[in-house]
């Protein structure tokens, strides 16, 4: 479930502040109380209005403005959506589905848990014309939506052995793991100071100091490389001198890396080695580094038997979400739907 836009709703507010609350209008033009009849059963215009403010401020934030002749299509393609979620309700009761008040709950602590604090939650909310209660709301129908597809779609889905497999060996790049890279590393640290300070004189005490050791640890570093390329012996020479903790007890060793595994300036220095091959001196926020590349550990393509139950996932859930959409088209032909906008 996505409700990332409320955390940027939440980002958004200081501009919003101070806006009033205006009558629900389209390209200038007073929406109806009620906008649609489903069945005989009423959509009121505060959740169209809710979603169209909503999409609207999704366009804003990609640097898109609607126009005034717009509004009223996009409103339309929106309500559209709410009908949908009034069909889905409405089977949902048909069948006795119904959803725990606890599974809401806990989708509801789940989104809050995004927020700095329960006010910017609510403020989001608020600013997005929504309430707790409208938002449990959104989220029973994407719950009661899982459940249709789980008890009247799951069980119709039927996946031959050679659709499987051919979907393994056209996606072998996805089930394969990466490359590796074996990395032995020395640390010479270096400290930060923060940018700002209450205490003026104290930060640029710090400031003096901290300059003072990050000196000194590039001196050390360039005599420590000196002696690497001299000697040749990098697990000695980290031995010795490297301040990395970490890797102390391995032998000096990274790990067995890939590029996502490990800070931006490592990754990028350890790619471009070959075995056996030492890196030139380079800095991160932690301080200096020297590298040695052990081994090169080559890519690996996950035996078929490994990925099936994963491939058996992903088809189920894209075949399912195919036969629903069927689904919702023969309710929505079996339905009586009046729209008034």
């Amino acid at each position: 479930m996505n409700y990332k836009f409320l955390f940027f709703l939440f980002l958004s507010v200081p501009c919003l502040v101070g806006a009033e609350s205006e009558v629900f209008k389209l390209n200038g033009k007073p929406v109806p109380a009620i906008v649609a009849k489903v069945n005989g059963i009423p959509l009121n215009s505060n959740k169209l209005e809710t979603e169209f403010f909503a999409f609207r401020m999704r366009s804003q934030h990609q640097g898109k403005k609607l126009t005034p002749s717009e509004e009223p299509l996009v409103a339309r393609e929106l309500l559209k959506a709410e009908i949908m979620k009034e069909l889905i309700s409405q089977k949902a009761r048909t069948l006795n589905i119904k959803i725990a008040p606890e599974k809401i709950d806990l989708e509801i602590q789940n989104i809050e848990g995004k927020f700095p604090s329960h006010t910017a939650f609510i403020t989001a909310l608020a600013f997005q014309r929504m309430n707790i209660e409208a938002l449990k709301n959104k989220i029973e129908t994407t719950l009661l939506e899982d459940e249709l597809i789980r008890l009247e779609i799951a069980p119709k889905v039927k996946l031959k052995d050679e659709t499987v497999k051919d979907f393994y060996n056209k996606s072998r790049e996805r089930f394969s793991k990466p490359a590796l890279y074996r990395i032995r590393h020395i640390l010479i640290s270096t400290i930060q100071v923060p940018e700002k300070s209450d205490d003026d004189a104290s930060h640029k005490k710090a400031l003096r100091m901290a300059k003072m050791i990050n000196e000194d640890a590039k001196t050390k570093v360039e005599e420590v490389f000196k002696k690497v390329k001299a000697e040749g012996n990098f697990e000695q020479m980290a031995k010795e001198f490297s301040e990395d903790e970490a890797s102390k007890a391995s032998g000096w060793l990274l790990g067995d890396l890939h590029p996502g595994s490990t800070i931006p300036e490592i990754a990028d220095i350890m790619v471009k080695l070959n075995e056996g091959e030492t890196s030139d001196i380079f800095q991160s926020a932690f301080g200096y580094h020297i590298l040695k590349l052990d081994e090169i550990i080559p890519s690996t393509l996950i035996p078929f038997e490994e990925a099936q139950s994963d491939i058996l996932n992903i088809l189920m859930k894209r075949e399912s979400q195919n036969l629903f959409k069927e689904y919702l088209f023969d309710l929505e032909k079996q339905a009586k739907v009046e729209i008034f906008i």
